[in-house]
């Protein structure tokens, strides 16, 4: 029998990737559609290159976002939920009605709806930070916050200190994140920065010191990479010292993340080297569109999980083939789902929508073919869903 999306209905998810966010109040469509568009670049974006900010500017970005298959899937859906037309004005109206009503109420049964119980929470993004304490108060599920070591590095260096005191910053701030501030993980976007070409070698505190120096005195030799990769490298240390996962941005992201460079399998000769074999590292997005390769490296590293956000939901129709890449090789248990979504709490709900949909159809696929029993593909669903992140994060 194939698997349908009203047999994972009862299934709880736990999105293991996503971002802060507040209560924007009523929405103009346009202020919609910008809100829950993938980030490509956007007007903001084109002014910063000299072109002229018109209405016909503005026309052109929204075409854009309107004309994906996401868009178009979250807008029926959406219209589903809200129990309107499927165009953006109606929607919109009928959200601005709901979110007065009560903004809390409304996460709540949105969130209810697709059985969300847990968001995983990078806070380093956006900055300045949404305040953590506010933002739980408002969730209707339980919020696990993961640190970010891309601002702490950025703080650090606006300090004129000298290396022993940078390096004795990092840590503290670090441990005292996950045993004083309640943080269960570190992350590290080094893609969108110097990009995942680490040498194991970094890790050595000589690299750190001769980087930080060379960028004080401004004298070149790649200094910027060489400091970036040497606290990659001392990040991963400090997950295995306080046992935490470590979340590495993977693939795609916004206009920019160094594309080239973003590929998992730059990260084999890193996440291989004896000292760091022990740490669990996520890969974030699974690398998608090169998620293949995240696949095959959940299979060969022990420690090494795959997230499928981002590509679900803003890839689409790849949903499905998503998860049937991934598990090409990747281990059940070592897959788990996330939407990384941000800004408006309706980008997870059409994600978490999307990954149910788009689970059911791949593992019917899979039980179809034989490489899986009806009773193992539920499993693996109740794994992929919520399980296997509960197990990698230590959450009951």
């Amino acid at each position: 029998m194939p698997i349908r999306s009203e047999d994972l209905a009862h299934l709880p998810v736990v999105d293991v990737h996503g971002h802060p966010f507040v209560n924007l109040g009523a929405l103009t469509p346009d202020q919609l559609i910008d809100a829950m568009a993938f980030p490509g670049g956007g007007v903001e974006y084109m002014a910063k290159g000299g072109v002229p900010v018109t209405d016909d500017l503005h026309r052109e970005i929204r075409s854009i976002r309107e004309n994906t298959a996401y868009w178009r899937y979250a807008l029926y859906q959406l219209a589903d939920y809200f129990g309107c037309a499927p165009d953006v004005a109606s929607i919109a109206a009928r959200r601005n009605e709901v979110v007065a009503a009560g903004y809390q109420e409304h996460v709540r049964r949105l969130f209810a709806a697709v059985g969300l119980t847990t968001l995983v929470t990078d806070f380093g993004y956006p900055q300045p930070p949404v305040d953590s304490e506010t933002f739980r108060d408002e969730m209707p599920v339980d919020v696990v916050s993961i640190f970010r070591i891309e601002p702490l590095i950025a703080d650090l260096l606006k300090q004129d200190i000298g290396w022993q005191e940078f390096s004795r910053r990092y840590d503290e701030t670090i441990a005292s994140a996950l045993t004083h501030e309640g943080y269960r993980g570190l992350k590290s976007i080094i893609a969108y920065r110097t990009g995942l070409d680490v040498s194991p070698l970094s890790r050595t505190a000589d690299q750190g010191l001769q980087a930080l120096d060379a960028l004080r005195a401004s004298t070149g030799g790649n200094a910027t990479k060489k400091l970036r990769d040497h606290l990659l490298c001392r990040a991963l240390e400090l997950c295995m010292e306080f046992d935490v996962p470590m979340q590495i941005h993977t693939g795609i992201g916004d206009y920019e993340v160094n594309f080239v460079q973003c590929r998992p399998s730059l990260l084999m000769d890193l996440l291989r080297f004896p000292v760091f074999r022990a740490c669990r590292v996520l890969l974030v997005h699974s690398g998608y569109p090169y998620h293949v390769e995240a696949g095959y490296m959940a299979n060969m590293l022990p420690r090494v999980y795959c997230d499928v956000s981002e590509g679900i939901p803003f890839a689409g129709h790849a949903a499905r083939r998503i998860y049937l890449e991934v598990l090409e090789m990747a281990p059940l248990h070592k897959v788990v789902y996330g939407a990384d979504g941000y800004t408006l709490p309706e980008i997870y709900y059409v994600g978490a929508r999307l990954g149910r949909q788009a689970l059911a159809e791949a593992l019917s696929t899979m039980v179809e073919g034989g490489f899986l029993s009806q009773d193992e593909a539920l499993g693996a669903a109740a794994g992929v869903l919520a399980g296997n992140a509960r197990q990698l994060y230590g959450l009951t």
